[in-house]
């Protein structure tokens, strides 16, 4: 069988004489690893859809399209052979080849690395280079999510091999990094030889603006071009009001807020105490008042546009009377009949952004009023992320971003996918969730997928691995200068390839 597939790069669209210029886009804290292998953030992952290229990219549509590789082949024996495209360069001007490919997928598989992209790859036996544009992945079993594992980014050979992650990585990508600053400031300047078409635009810088005011003022002042969901709720509602500089584009988004419980907790163990806490949680309070409308309920992982998207399942509307009623019932009694005196205590960790510092204090006034008290911990972005990955948390809250294959799913809830071999940071385990995953995966046809991740979102809608608070809308906000360049639902920009930048206004 022969998969042939459209290249999604296709060639630049025709910009006026003025559009190689320079774009600012604001982050609100430092990326983490650039590595394609070992990116795990938003910010980090913007950066290494343009510096990167893979073998597939993510497509408009919620599927994959061709990007390194030309076509790609099953064998009698189960196996993928792929033909990559020739013309392909790093930015040191060496040729991508089957080697690089290799190489690169041996790392990941390698579990010394502890990269984060290795879970997707769990069906995946060997990787060998059979020619120069030849590469042949040999699978363990059928494997309906591995088009999402070609999503990875390719490293050159030499910076593959290595036991360590790569600082500064050799991409393949519309853009080459050009400067990194200590305070998280990446330059990204245009790779001409590109096989996707030479970049329209020829530096992109993405900087650090941590504070969330300064964000707002340096757009409207037009030292920042783009900011992409790292404004708060009434920034976004105030600059809507005020397009004379700015545009505001909001949409669906694939991803999903959620609240992390640590399993191993005493208290969090039983699932009355996880039910008492999605009870006690007035999410259409927040969406409404704290995020100004800017996301929507959430019934579990999959958005609602996802094509595995299940809606019939338990849901956890606010009810406060049964959220202490369960608590009740696990043997936590409230010591105060309501008092100031708390049934127990959980550590709450978070981020200094002040919007999730701010939903921390939202959500600890609505514990509070069922007895569970929170001591919120908060710290810069890096700090906090890594004390999630340890596991040091009773609770903590975060968002899954660009959500593709519902095998993340298994990525996140299967109990043997704990870190660093997968997502699942909280200690999760239940056999019929584990049993679901997996079986998901290894089905090949797309309606015996959906039946079975059905399942799997109603199981894990009754037993609560985490509690899915909202999904939230995709909001960019760019210069009215920055014209051929629309959000991805992804939240990839690696659309800015072919943006230019208008004259002055």
């Amino acid at each position: 069988m022969t998969a042939t597939l459209l290249c999604g790069c296709g060639v630049s669209p025709s910009s006026p004489s003025d559009a190689r210029g320079s774009l600012s886009v604001g982050i609100e804290a430092a990326p983490g690893a650039l590595d394609p292998r070992l990116v795990a953030d938003a910010n980090a992952s913007r950066i290494s859809a343009l510096v990167s290229c893979a073998l597939m990219e993510p497509d408009a549509q919620g599927g994959y399209a061709s990007s390194l590789a030309e076509d790609w082949q099953r064998q009698s024996d189960g196996s993928w052979l792929v033909r990559l495209r020739r013309n392909a360069l790093f930015h040191d001007g060496q040729p991508v080849t089957a080697r690089d490919v290799a190489a690169t997928y041996r790392s990941v598989l390698d579990p010394t690395l502890a990269s984060p992209k290795r879970a997707a790859l769990a069906a995946v036996k060997s990787v060998e280079a059979v020619a120069a544009d030849r590469v042949r992945f040999v699978l363990l079993e059928p494997d309906a999510a591995f088009f999402d594992g070609a999503t990875l980014g390719i490293l050159p050979a030499a910076q593959a091999s290595g036991a360590l992650g790569v600082d500064d990585p050799i991409g393949c990508g519309p853009y080459r990094i050009a400067r990194r600053g200590r305070d998280g400031e990446v330059q990204l300047a245009a790779f001409a030889q590109w096989f996707g078409g030479s970049p329209t635009l020829a530096a992109i810088t993405f900087r650090v603006v941590p504070d969330a005011t300064m964000r707002v003022l340096e757009l409207r002042h037009g030292s920042l071009d783009l900011v992409e969901n790292a404004l708060e709720p009434d920034a976004v509602a105030y600059l809507a009001r005020n397009q004379s500089r700015v545009r505001v584009v909001t949409g669906p988004y694939d991803a999903v807020q959620y609240l992390g419980f640590n399993h191993r907790n005493p208290f969090l163990r039983d699932v009355r105490v996880r039910r008492a806490i999605a009870y006690a949680i007035d999410r259409e309070a927040i969406v409404a008042h704290v995020l100004r409308g800017q996301a929507t309920v959430a019934s579990g992982m999959l958005p609602p546009h996802h094509w595995a998207f299940e809606g019939n399942v338990r849901r956890y509307d606010y009810d406060p009377t049964r959220a202490r009623r369960l608590l009740d019932r696990a043997g936590l009694a409230d010591p105060d009949a309501d008092g100031p005196q708390a049934r127990f205590h959980l550590r709450y960790r978070t981020s200094t952004v002040e919007l999730r510092r701010r939903i921390a204090e939202v959500l600890a006034a609505q514990l509070a009023e069922v007895g569970i008290a929170l001591d919120i911990e908060s710290n810069e972005w890096g700090t906090f992320f890594d004390d999630v990955r340890r596991g040091d948390f009773d609770l903590y809250a975060l968002a899954w971003i660009g959500i593709r294959d519902p095998d993340l799913m298994r990525v996140a809830f299967h109990s043997q996918m704990t870190a660093p071999a997968g997502a699942n940071r909280g200690f999760f385990a239940d056999t019929a969730i584990d049993r679901l995953a997996v079986r998901a995966r290894r089905a090949t046809a797309t309606e015996q997928r959906k039946r079975l991740y059905a399942r799997l979102q109603r199981r894990s809608a009754a037993r609560l691995p985490y509690v899915f608070l909202w999904w939230p809308l995709n909001v960019t906000v760019l210069s009215t200068r920055v014209e051929g360049f629309e959000p991805a639902t992804s939240g990839d920009l690696g659309g800015l390839a072919f943006a230019h930048l208008a004259a002055q206004r």
